[in-house]
């Protein structure tokens, strides 16, 4: 039958049976538009990883329990409050200014969809977060808030500290190594070149340390070695360091330091190993002395190798003459080995 065949009692009642069946839809949609509400919370709460929405002014305005927990704050503490100097620290430890990458990331956020930077904890701890963000804007292309994700990644990044400190310093003493040696005295000429300026070198040698092995045997050698490099390390004021160059060598570096100034620090460091007992917390007493000899950047030579050398000369001249000495007078090159 066609619609204008229809009479106006029989399009009425097909009308509202029409209205019956769109009521009963909505009826049966609403439990499930409900359960998948629940279970989206349900996810949300339970996924092992941060949920943070926060607004375009970077206030937190929500944060899911594992979130809560990880950072250690209660709803009721966070809700409302900037990330900045609450889970953000306005500056990493790093240096690197985090209050301006957050007001940046809000006015750019197209421009950090992942990123990964140091957070804090309630307790002070820091903590290092990898993050994907994704901004939700109105129908007017306005930021409204930022979904933001976060796992948990201290450990990555603790190891990955590890092996860049590892790869400039010496495992067993803690001074720096020969490759950070060579890098750094580089760039120290380089700067002294362009901008002027001088620096100083100090060669050291523990004396007689054969006698040490052979007397307490290689791993107290090494508890020595040990040893002597913290006697070193805290001898020095930075930005002058340490290096552990060969077996019972050491080499002193001293950026800014003539030398006057770098002869008394290598009579400083002599005289505290000198003063020093060391072992005792392994039940023995052992008493060294050192040789160190000096060579300043630019007055002595004005290539790194050259400098090394004079270095390495000043002290063999301290060991010819008797030593536990200090030096910067330039000798003929040795022969032979040291003891």
């Amino acid at each position: 039958m066609r619609d204008e065949d229809k009479s106006r009692d029989q399009l009425l009642a097909e009308l509202a049976g029409l209205r019956r069946e769109v009521t009963a839809l909505r009826r049966g949609a609403g439990p499930l538009i409900a359960a998948d509400a629940a279970s989206y919370r349900d996810l949300v709460q339970s996924m092992n990883s941060i949920v943070l929405r926060w607004d375009p002014e970077g206030r937190i305005l929500f944060l899911n329990d594992y979130g809560q927990r990880f950072f250690g704050y209660t709803e009721s503490e966070i809700l409302g409050r900037s990330v900045v100097g609450l889970i953000v620290p306005e500056t990493e430890t790093s240096g690197r200014d985090l209050a301006h990458m957050i007001a940046d990331l809000l006015h750019h956020p197209e421009n950090y969809v992942s990123n990964e930077n140091e957070n804090i904890r309630k307790d002070g701890e820091r903590v290092w977060v990898t993050w994907r963000n994704h901004p939700r804007f109105d129908e007017t292309g306005r930021l409204v808030e930022i979904l933001s994700t976060g796992i948990d990644t201290s450990e990555r990044k603790h190891a990955e500290e590890d092996l860049r400190h590892l790869s400039t310093h010496d495992n067993l003493t803690g001074l720096f190594n020969t490759r950070y040696l060579y890098q750094a005295l580089e760039r120290l000429i380089e700067a002294c070149s362009v901008n002027g300026g001088c620096f100083s070198l100090i060669f050291m040698d523990v004396d007689d340390f054969k006698q040490v092995v052979d007397t307490h045997g290689h791993l107290n050698g090494s508890r020595v070695i040990q040893e002597v490099g913290a006697s070193i390390r805290a001898a020095i004021d930075e930005p002058g360091f340490g290096v552990a160059y060969a077996g019972d060598e050491f080499v002193v570096v001293l950026p800014g330091c003539g030398k006057r100034d770098a002869l008394a620090k290598a009579e400083d460091i002599r005289s505290r190993l000198t003063a020093a007992t060391y072992l005792l917390s392994w039940g023995r007493e052992v008493r060294l002395s050192a040789s160190l000899g000096v060579a300043t950047f630019p007055d002595d030579a004005r290539d790194l190798q050259s400098l090394m050398g004079l270095a390495d000369q000043a002290l063999f001249g301290v060991k010819r003459r008797g030593k536990n000495a200090v030096a910067a007078t330039v000798t003929p090159h040795r022969s032979g080995r040291r003891s």
